[in-house]
């Protein structure tokens, strides 16, 4: 039985049989594009809930409290890292190819703890809540430098590799 079943025979044919996205990138492209997908979403998330924070005057200790100390979302950027550290060896351990689907899980997990460690860049960096201080700009370099190098991996590289290949054919 088939998740097309109730679909038109024609429009279901064509829906079984459309292209996969694993179909056009490589293994190591496709994780990388997730990685890029979690980093972006979560980078505006992040952004997002704390600007929002920020103008309903949260104050410095806005957010997440656990016994007076404000609990920064760089805290679980980097429990999450640790986590799927772990996880990545087990998936190595199990089997020699696991299946993609946690390797996709994975790299979009990346993408998603690499925003929230790279968020509070500032905080690591200066040993002091300077988010919305002028220091505060160095996480949004460290953010706009990661993003960067995430996106020439998945696309830029790739299409400067293809007209590479063209003009050395030419």
């Amino acid at each position: 039985m088939s998740e097309f079943d109730g679909v038109g025979s024609d429009a279901g044919e064509e829906l079984e049989n459309r292209p996969r996205l694993h179909h056009h990138l490589s293994p190591r492209r496709e994780r990388a594009m997730f990685a890029t997908l979690g980093f972006v979403l979560a980078l505006a998330v992040t952004r997002g809930i704390t600007t929002l924070l920020h103008k309903k005057g949260a104050g410095p200790n806005g957010g997440i409290i656990v016994g007076g100390v404000h609990i920064h979302h760089f805290v679980f950027g980097m429990v999450g890292l640790l986590l799927l550290a772990y996880v990545w060896l087990l998936l190595f351990g199990i089997e020699s190819t696991p299946p993609r689907h946690w390797f996709r899980f994975t790299a979009f997990a990346y993408g998603v703890c690499g925003a929230l460690i790279l968020d509070e860049f500032a905080l690591w960096l200066n040993l002091r809540d300077v988010y919305w201080e002028r220091q505060g700009r160095e996480s949004v370099d460290a953010l706009v430098g990661f993003a960067g190098l995430l996106l020439f991996v998945a696309l830029i590289a790739p299409f400067a590799q293809a007209v590479w290949r063209h003009l050395r054919r030419s």
